[in-house]
């Protein structure tokens, strides 16, 4: 009765094992695949704002350096667009004009950057992030501006106001003088990267063009590509389309290298995720066949009594330890998919937009997340299972079957 009793004890204790064992791998599995998904959508998220407000490349004059004035481009320039346009992989080319400003509001000024654009932009990255109000329509009315959120804050202004703002500029005698200009503001957009949205104001191109000096007419061009991924070969086959020595070519992530670099920190991070808890499954599994194996210590010996060889009793318990492995893997690929379409589609876990430069967790689960996860998972932990399965061949025959 005692024996039947220890018996017992042991297989519930198995049972409590092998079920933690299965639950740390399901969690450590579930966990890598989410970092990975999380990771890439914050970074394509951030990646498509930028790539949203300036294009997959800009081409401008070559003696721009970051953080100056646009140098602007002669009217004999826009006859460029065209080779541009021919270079293969490229989608649309939009000429625009960027120029600082001194806005005022209701009762405050301050510097912004007024970027005109053409008749034919596309509104696609704004209309995602219009907050409130309507997109201008320069088909109907050039002399409208769209303004975000946070300057419509701080001059204190809505939709249908109108917005002062004064561009300095140099006359034919090399003199500054005052041009302003007064549209009307149709609506406010939020992207979330505050940079770009206390100073960005969007209005069409003849009102920017006041401030340009006579004879210029534009100070770049945006160019979007099929793929982000090979826009450093579309830059490079641009710049040979275009005359010698005149225009930069940056590429977005050139254009705005600290953002970019920032991003690929977070690479770094998710190594370190997948390395801890890689560690956490294998560990897991060692643990749990050690104790296996310890508990089966009489099973064990009866069969070497019987004959049976090493290889045949390590490889039950690498099976039972495989079953065990697959099976959290498994779970844990139906959690990380359920948690990771539940963020995609009702945005559960939200971020201050201020520190993240973006509301809510994003989530990009690729195809290669989850088998990747799985196959490297499994494979450290059949490679980690060999060390407790050499126990096995350690034991003695009598003492294995008198063990308690």
């Amino acid at each position: 009765m005692a024996r039947q009793l220890s018996t017992g004890r042991q297989k519930s204790f198995s049972k409590i094992i092998v079920l933690l064992a299965i639950v740390a791998v399901a969690l450590s599995s579930a966990v890598m695949i989410i970092a990975l998904a999380t990771v890439a959508g914050f970074q394509n998220g951030i990646k498509d704002k930028i790539i949203g407000l300036n294009g997959h490349i800009v081409v401008d004059d070559i003696t721009n350096v970051e953080g100056s004035e646009p140098t602007p481009l002669v009217d004999e320039h826009l006859k460029l667009t065209e080779k541009i346009k021919s270079v293969k992989g490229v989608v649309s080319v939009s000429a625009c004009t960027v120029r600082p400003c001194i806005a005022r509001g209701e009762t405050e000024i301050d510097g912004m950057v007024a970027k005109g654009v053409q008749t034919n932009y596309d509104w696609s990255f704004f209309r995602q992030h219009l907050v409130s109000g309507k997109l201008p329509d320069f088909q109907t009315d050039s002399n409208t501006v769209l303004i975000s959120t946070l300057t419509a804050n701080r001059l204190g202004l809505k939709p249908g106001n109108h917005l002062q703002a004064i561009f300095f500029k140099e006359d034919s005698n090399g003199n500054q003088r005052a041009r302003a200009i007064n549209p009307l503001i149709t609506g406010l957009y939020s992207t979330g990267l505050e940079d770009y949205d206390k100073l960005l104001a969007i209005t069409h191109m003849s009102q920017v063009r006041k401030g340009l000096p006579p004879g210029t007419a534009f100070t770049q061009w945006e160019v979007r590509v099929a793929d982000f991924d090979g826009a450093e070969d579309v830059a490079f086959q641009i710049q040979s389309q275009l005359p010698a020595g005149l225009f930069n070519v940056n590429t977005a992530r050139r254009y705005n290298r600290q953002i970019f670099d920032w991003l690929g920190i977070l690479d770094t991070n998710v190594m370190i995720i997948l390395s801890l808890m890689l560690i956490v499954a294998s560990i897991t599994m060692c643990t749990t066949l050690l104790i296996l194996v310890t508990e089966r210590t009489q099973m064990v010996g009866t069969l070497k009594a019987l004959g049976s060889r090493n290889g045949p009793i390590r490889r039950i318990f690498i099976f039972q330890s495989l079953f065990i492995a697959i099976t959290g893997l498994l779970a844990g690929n139906i959690i990380a998919i359920v948690f990771c379409w539940g963020q995609q589609h009702f945005g559960w876990i939200t971020l201050p937009v201020e520190t993240y430069y973006v509301n809510k967790v994003l989530i990009d689960l690729q195809p290669w997340h989850v088998p990747a996860v799985d196959a490297g998972t499994l494979l450290l932990c059949f490679l980690v299972l060999f060390l407790p399965a050499l126990v096995v061949g350690r034991l003695n025959p009598l003492k294995a079957i008198r063990f308690q």
